[in-house]
């Protein structure tokens, strides 16, 4: 016994492609917690400053944050808390992850 596929007609593969593209471009951007300059009194997080990628602890304890780059090694970083830390270049910082207390 044969299983037989039928191929999609252009018509729905047309249809499939524009809800995927409707859906990337109504989704949140993964730079969502990213803030511009005009923000930088309030930035918690990661923010951009120039060139430069900028993390500012906004709790009430350190922060051990984990920084991925896209070349190079990655690193730790202790943040004091209400404090902001230079974290690198923003075109080669990746992502911050929060790894708890320091």
């Amino acid at each position: 016994m044969s299983v037989h596929i039928k191929k999609p007609s252009p018509v729905a593969l047309l249809t499939v492609l524009a809800a995927v593209s409707a859906t990337l471009a109504t989704a949140t951007p993964a730079t969502a917690g990213v803030h511009e300059r005009s923000h930088l009194a309030s930035a918690c997080g990661l923010y951009r400053d120039g060139d430069a990628a900028m993390y500012k602890n906004c709790s009430g304890a350190g922060e051990n944050i984990f920084v991925t780059y896209l070349l190079g090694g990655n690193t730790y970083f202790c943040v004091a808390p209400g404090e902001s830390k230079y974290v690198g270049r923003w075109s080669n910082t990746f992502r911050v992850y929060n790894r708890g207390g320091c």
